[in-house]
């Protein structure tokens, strides 16, 4: 008779964990399954009776596998030959200093994953037991708090480039739908941090369902890799930083930069603890080291802060001329000497002459203006000033906006727009004395038509043109106030301008941000060190936050000097002829038709995804080939269905590719052949519904 093959086979790596094998195998062992099960146990020589533990535990249950290595090969040898052990179809985690603490774990993740064929993880919360606190401590864990978000995070579903921005996950809580049989891939040999690259590697072949249910427990004692991290991140880094970074950076490459923006954040993490280390000893030449040895991550120039990226430049007056791109060249001349802020040389920006038709001229037009470092800041300030009762929002409303409100405590409510986002003034008739209207520039273009007339002619409530995608709406606003984003149309470091009547004295006074920084730091780095006293550190912090209420500081100088000096009409010509361009060549699938000259300066360029084609295909395609395009995800959930009409099908087809001043015509042409092979299934991702693997 043939055995039967287990469904599942838990993976166990061990190595001087006598104090904890016990418990670790018995809690594997006690599960209360329906299906068959094995444990393979993988002992990279203990020497201090793990061994003669885990023997007799084999020599009892045939479910026990045991390997044992010969010599000590400190970790990923062990961890490999295990995971060439494994022959089920799915494979479970528990190391041997850890537990699991409920007998249905096993049962609950692999029948959601049996019903669920589109997940390839389960996973679920865990409490972390520190060895050197009381039993009577408050208990913490490594969870995701699925309680803000839209409803399928309230699910506990996810995607993998959220769980590559934000690891949330211990191993212990891991289920993969196992699809490594033939062996791993080579760069996976060389670098210790197997659980987020298998959770990766298996992320990409399918969603995340994550139990809100604490079903193991990560013991944390000063044996494990991860204990540096916590105690101090500088020598954490200082130590394991360059095999952190390579370690994603072949993960990248095999990626074939799907997940590059997010893998950068990982790595930049690193560069981060290394530089802070070496500054904090004083050592400039390790310093120096480490921004010559990674230039390539922490210096690249992405598009969307390309003014950013300039600015930083800017600062660094040994090795680049002090002058933006946007501006003609300047012969070189002495720099003279800038004074030291906080360790830093303040930018250099303001050697270089403003402009008379600069972006800040054209938003402000000799009107009252105010800077705060955001726009729903500079929103939240006038709100409050106007005592506002009510605010009515078009159904596309970014969810940020609704959060935002939500803690201001100010009521809202949603008005419906059409399937090319044109809202029809036909709700005006239940807005109130007392109430606001927010109107929307989507992507640079002003509401107009009967809409506008009825705004202009309306009695006894306010109107708010929001204008933060707008860099150039190509009309003058005739609201009681305009609201613009320098941060999100340009690229800058900070910035929501509020223009408009009686304005100027909300402006916000220039924050200490050092001594606020520093505040901050303090707290984060007691939370962290000292995680047990969280109810004292949550009352400082919220000490900290009523000293600086709304509106959150003030836009940076930094900012508003690089707004006077961006000369408008260029970057309005550029972003109309990029649009033009896409307009030519994409008319076949434009929310717009036959639109191919614009009264605005458009940031993105709105296409609808053919019926039947998911548009996360069309996405992670052109994510694949470095171009990143944007979806808008509604505010509205379940509560307010009917205001949705038929801009909800217009949002599910929706992409927005991007077409704004930073963009040439290379630029255009390289996306709209891209988005054409990949419309007639010749991408390197294939037609839409087949299996790629990598």
């Amino acid at each position: 008779m043939n055995e039967e093959l287990p469904l599942v086979s838990i993976l166990m790596v061990t190595y001087n964990h006598a104090p904890y094998i016990a418990q670790a195998i018995r809690s594997c062992l006690s599960q209360q399954t329906s299906f068959p099960f094995e444990l393979v146990i993988c002992d990279d020589a203990s020497t201090d009776g793990t061994d003669q533990i885990v023997r007799d535990f084999a020599a009892q249950d045939p479910r026990v596998h045991y390997l044992r290595q010969p010599v000590n090969g400190r970790g990923a040898n062990n961890y490999l030959d295990g995971l060439g052990h494994v022959r089920s179809r799915y494979i479970a985690f528990c190391e041997g200093d850890d537990y699991w603490s409920s007998p249905h774990k096993l049962e609950k993740q692999v029948r959601f994953l049996e019903a669920n064929l589109d997940f390839a993880v389960a996973c679920h919360k865990v409490e972390m037991r520190f060895e050197h606190r009381s039993d009577d401590a408050p208990k913490q864990y490594v969870y995701k708090d699925c309680s803000v978000g839209d409803e399928r995070m309230r699910q506990g579903i996810f995607h993998a480039d959220e769980a590559i921005a934000n690891y949330y996950f211990q191993t212990s809580s891991f289920v993969f739908r196992w699809r490594f049989r033939e062996g791993l891939p080579a760069w996976f040999r060389k670098w210790m941090m197997f659980d987020h690259a298998l959770m990766m590697l298996h992320a990409a072949e399918g969603k995340i369902k994550y139990f809100d249910e604490a079903m193991s427990v990560w013991r944390r004692n000063d044996t494990g890799y991860s204990w540096l991290q916590n105690v101090d991140k500088g020598v954490f880094f200082q130590k394991e930083g360059y095999g952190w970074i390579l370690h994603y950076e072949e993960m990248d490459k095999f990626f074939a930069g799907r997940f590059h923006l997010q893998i950068r954040e990982r790595v930049l993490l690193a560069v981060r603890g290394m530089i802070a280390n070496f500054m904090e000893t004083g050592d400039l030449a390790g310093l120096r080291r480490v921004l010559d040895d990674h230039r390539p991550w922490w210096e690249k120039v992405v598009k969307d802060n390309a003014a950013l990226a300039e600015a930083v430049r800017m600062a660094l007056p040994e090795e680049v001329e002090r002058v933006p791109p946007w501006s003609a060249r300047a012969p070189k001349a002495e720099a003279p000497a800038l004074p030291h802020l906080g360790g830093a040389m303040e930018l250099g920006i303001t050697s270089i002459p403003e402009c008379a038709d600069s972006v800040w001229a054209h938003w402000t037009q000799g009107q009252e203006h105010a800077g705060f470092a955001t726009p729903l800041a500079a929103l939240a300030a006038w709100l409050h000033d106007r005592r506002v009762r009510r605010l009515w929002l078009p159904s596309i409303t970014p969810k940020q906006v609704e959060i935002e409100l939500q803690q201001l405590w100010l009521g809202y409510q949603f008005y419906p727009v059409g399937g090319d986002f044109a809202p029809d003034p036909g709700f005006l008739a239940h807005v109130q004395p007392g109430d606001a209207v927010l109107t929307q520039s989507w992507l640079g273009r002003a509401p107009g038509g009967p809409l506008r007339e009825a705004l202009v002619a309306r009695q006894g409530f306010l109107w708010i043109d929001d204008r933060s995608q707008a860099l150039w709406p190509g009309q003058p606003s005739e609201a009681d106030v305009a609201i613009y984003s320098a941060h999100d149309v340009l690229g800058v470091p900070d910035g929501g301008l509020l223009v408009g009547p009686g304005v100027a004295a909300l402006q916000p006074p220039p924050a200490d941000a050092a001594g606020l920084a520093a505040q901050r730091r303090a707290l984060m780095l007691e939370r962290l060190e000292a995680p047990a006293s969280g109810a004292a550190l949550t009352a400082q912090d919220r000490a900290l936050a009523l000293a600086h209420p709304l509106p959150a500081g003030a836009m940076s100088r930094l900012s508003r000097e690089m707004l006077a000096r961006m000369p408008l009409p260029a970057l309005v010509q550029r972003s109309q002829d990029n649009w033009r361009l896409l307009t030519h060549w994409l008319q076949d699938w434009a929310l717009w038709p036959r639109q191919e000259g614009v009264d605005f300066a458009p940031a993105f360029f709105p296409m609808l995804v053919p019926r039947g084609m998911p548009a996360v295909f069309v996405i992670t395609a052109l994510n694949r080939d470095g171009i990143v395009c944007q979806t808008f995800p509604l505010a509205l959930n379940e509560r307010y269905a009917g205001c949705l009409g038929a801009e909800k099908e217009t949002l599910d087809r929706l992409l927005c590719l991007p077409c704004d001043h930073r963009y040439g015509e290379d630029d255009m042409r390289r996306i709209a052949g891209q988005v054409r092979r990949i419309l007639v299934g010749d991408s390197a991702l294939g037609s839409a519904g087949t299996r790629f693997i990598p």
